[in-house]
């Protein structure tokens, strides 16, 4: 039995590259965003005190004498989201570094010294 086809799979370098193709475009938007006028207006005025807001929520949720575990998840996921989404800077790193992982998997891949 040839096991070689189920071991080499020819579309994961077209897979990378399209996913590296559209995490540049990501990362090239919110770049683009974050630079703009209309983000910091929106960013001072909604979501500067946005993760201040949850994280004292947080708190005075779990300082109560019965404590509510959904509540308390709850406003642990929104305060995850805040802090990721918040901040544009740090979601353009997040994807950055998504970006580098999938270069490297590129080239491990398809080394261009020809060496395997």
């Amino acid at each position: 039995m040839n096991n070689s086809s189920i071991a080499h799979k020819p579309e994961e370098p077209e897979v990378f590259q399209k996913r590296r193709g559209e995490l540049t475009q990501i990362v090239e938007a919110i770049n683009g965003v974050e630079a703009s006028a209309e983000w910091q207006k929106l960013k001072n005025l909604v979501l500067d005190g946005v993760v201040a807001n949850l994280e004292r929520l947080l708190v005075n949720e779990s300082s109560r004498k019965e404590i509510c575990p959904p509540e308390i998840y709850r406003l642990q996921g929104q305060l995850v989201w805040a802090r990721r989404y918040a901040d544009l800077r740090k979601l353009s790193e997040t994807f950055r570094l998504q970006l580098e992982k999938i270069k490297n998997q590129i080239n491990e891949k398809n080394p261009r010294d020809g060496a395997l």
